[in-house]
């Protein structure tokens, strides 16, 4: 009997002493797997929350887009996509979100990365008048991209005008495509278009200025290596601005319907109000063959 009990008693003892490891065993690995499920929602929201966003004016077409992608790699995603399989100039400038308005709600919303914590590419935040509304204090670099990706960033300086040039050929970005030859310089030419006296003018515009050559003094010039279409109709434009003493602009294409041949900029791009403009210089053919050799270079080839 005594035998019975003692071996009864071992029998149990021997459970508690398995079960008991068994049992912590169990409730750690509970904690473990809670443990790193909470860290991996923690991890991924955290990361969600370190993905920097970068707010941009786009100008080819208009809008403003939010990304998590850093100005390069924002345009090269601009001109060749995520598959290499298109091409497309592009040019856009870098902008302050604290010093124009925007929709933080919506961006808080739409600005977490993909399942597999790839970033958001581009999201659009406006496509309505979006120069118009954006404060000029709020810009900081202008990105011109080549049709292959190359991205070239410049910064706003103060512009130190040639008003000795008789007649300027300017090609305007945004709100419209129109280019105009005009007697007047950058800063006068943005004064008179956006003079909202007047019914044909805007409240801000965007533009750069294109070069004549030989053209600016005298019309019948040859054009030489001007990739301009049309070149009989741009002399006609030129001689009648010329020949027309109380003229001040001529209207030589309405609409640009391609891209912006870089080799063309003259001093570089200008974007304004009536009260206030900012300046971003073209690099001289110098620092182009130099500094932007690579830039340059694919400036100045038509990829396909």
């Amino acid at each position: 009997m005594w035998l019975k009990m003692s071996a009864k008693m071992i029998f149990l003892s021997f459970l508690i002493c398995i079960w008991t490891p068994i049992r912590v065993i169990g409730e750690t690995v509970n904690r473990l797997t809670f443990l790193t499920a909470n860290s991996y929602f923690l991890v991924k929201n955290l990361k969600s929350e370190a993905m920097k966003k970068y707010f941009y004016l786009v100008a080819t077409p208009e809008s403003l887009i939010v990304s998590h992608l850093a100005p390069v790699d924002f345009g090269n995603y601009l001109a060749v996509g995520t598959k290499k399989q298109i091409r497309g100039q592009a040019i856009f400038f870098e902008i302050n979100p604290d010093k124009t308005s925007i929709h933080q709600d919506y961006v808080n919303v739409k600005m977490k990365p993909y399942e597999d914590d790839e970033p958001k590419r581009s999201v659009f935040l406006s496509i309505y008048r979006v120069f118009e509304k954006t404060p000029l204090e709020a810009l900081r670099s202008l990105y011109l991209v080549t049709d292959d990706g190359r991205v070239l960033e410049l910064q706003a300086h103060d512009y130190i005008g040639n008003n000795h040039d008789p007649i300027h050929l300017y090609q305007q970005l945004a709100p419209i495509t129109t280019r105009v030859a005009s007697k007047l310089g950058p800063v006068d030419f943005i004064r008179l278009l956006t003079d909202l006296t007047k019914p044909v003018s805007a409240p801000k515009i965007f533009l750069c200025d294109l070069i004549l050559n030989e053209l600016m003094n005298d019309p019948y010039a040859p054009l030489h290596n001007l990739p301009y279409p049309s070149p009989d109709h741009l002399r006609d434009c030129l001689i009648t601005l010329k020949e027309s003493p109380g003229r001040q602009t001529k209207t030589v294409l309405r609409y640009m319907s391609g891209d912006v041949p870089y080799r063309t900029i003259k001093t570089g791009f200008f974007i304004g109000d009536h009260a206030h403009y900012l300046f971003y210089p073209f690099p001289s053919i110098k620092d182009l063959e130099g500094k932007y050799y690579a830039w340059w270079r694919s400036a100045l080839t038509r990829h396909f």
